[in-house]
């Protein structure tokens, strides 16, 4: 593998970060915490940058690239907290239309994403205090002309207000694992949707409700009937990378954050950074990020290349991520003493997202449970 980002990579995480540093950083982040829709705004920028087209397959208008590539551009928008739904978009919707849809689905729904006109999220948990698979519920039935029916709750549904399409994952058939499981199109404003917001621990990244009873024609129905399981498990495995890489940025932000401070606050007139409590604490941080930054990237490279470790560095980098990085935004909130408690820095919103992130999509011990049974398989 490839052990350092291509010059192309490095730029587009370059011009991601002048991007945000120029609008104001953090402060769609803040916008979208005070509850103004800034989703509109950020998806018409990034999308003159093509950043929506980065896994859409050349042939259909995108950029045809992977997990690295789109890491390394969700560790620069993670360093600022960028709302909007590009990692459910890219990490996700547009690989499983790309992977199962037919050629009038791909021919419809990819060129639309490339452009910035199809925003994309994902709909999978019938029960938030369950894992993947077990979260599916069995709410979607099958007829016999290829129609889905679908009556029930999906939850923890990132930005379904503010996208255009929602990947349903419903179990049409009684099976273990990711057996017996269908997915469809859903446009969450159709008749027979509703949406409701839930009390987010993290404001920068709404979660709702889907209230579901209507007919999915089998037109909008993704790959085969009681198919699309293994399908489901790689758009988690490219979503939990993806969510990894931008606790990274965020994460690496954090270490800015400190170093900087501890060079400009004073005790006993000196830096605070010369008193080993803080200095050896920031270095800590920074082994942490450096750590999962490379657990990260080693995954995304995994799933790209479709190696056999692909599973187990996925949990990996879950699992450390989840860990580690939230200790280093609480390390971070620490050596800033009382002002990073207040809602005027930065340091509680990284906080927050990591505790949000920690358990969604499989919780730390549930990922290293993961790799053992991976290994013991072996």
């Amino acid at each position: 593998m490839r052990a350092k980002l291509t010059d192309e990579q490095e730029r587009i995480q370059e011009t991601a970060e002048d991007f945000l540093e120029s609008n104001g950083g953090i402060e769609f982040a803040r916008r979208e915490m005070e509850g103004e829709d800034v989703v509109d705004e950020v998806w018409a920028e990034i999308s003159d940058l093509d950043y929506p087209a980065v896994t859409v397959p050349i042939d259909h208008g995108g950029l045809g690239e992977g997990m690295v590539y789109l890491s390394a551009l969700l560790e620069a928008t993670g360093r600022y907290a960028m709302p909007g739904p590009l990692p459910e978009t890219a990490a996700v919707g547009a690989p499983l239309i790309a992977d199962l849809g037919d050629e009038d689905q791909k021919d419809e729904y990819l060129p639309a994403v490339a452009d910035g006109d199809c925003r994309l999220s994902v709909a999978v948990y019938n029960d938030r205090n369950e894992s993947l698979p077990a979260a599916v519920g069995a709410d979607g039935e099958v007829a016999e002309d290829g129609s889905v029916t679908i009556s029930g709750t999906k939850t923890l549904v990132p930005y379904a207000d503010a996208v255009d399409e929602v990947v349903v994952a419903t179990r049409t058939r009684e099976a273990g694992g990711y057996d017996g499981v269908t997915l469809c199109l859903v446009d969450p404003e159709s008749e027979g949707v509703s949406v409701e917001a839930l009390d987010s621990l993290d404001r920068t990244r709404p979660l709702y409700d889907l209230e579901l009873d209507l007919t999915v024609p089998p037109e909008r129905v993704l790959g085969p009937a009681h198919g699309g399981g293994s399908a489901l498990e790689r758009a988690a495995d490219r979503f939990t990378v993806a969510s990894c890489a931008m606790l990274v940025g965020a994460a690496d932000r954090a270490v800015d954050m400190s170093a900087e401070y501890s060079t400009e606050r004073t005790q006993y007139g000196q830096p605070i950074g010369k008193f080993q409590a803080v200095k050896h604490r920031t270095a800590d941080m920074w082994i942490d990020m450096q750590s999962a930054r490379s657990l990260t990237y080693y995954a995304a490279w995994a799933l790209d290349a479709d190696d056999p470790d692909a599973t187990r560095a996925v949990s990996a980098a879950k699992s450390y991520a989840a860990d580690r990085l939230h200790r280093v935004f609480g390390d971070d909130m620490w050596n800033h003493g009382g002002t990073g408690f207040t809602w005027d820095h930065d340091a509680h919103i990284y906080l927050k997202q990591a505790k949000a992130w920690r358990n969604f999509l499989g919780t730390p011990e549930e990922h290293r449970d993961r790799l053992i049974e991976a290994r013991l398989s072996e």
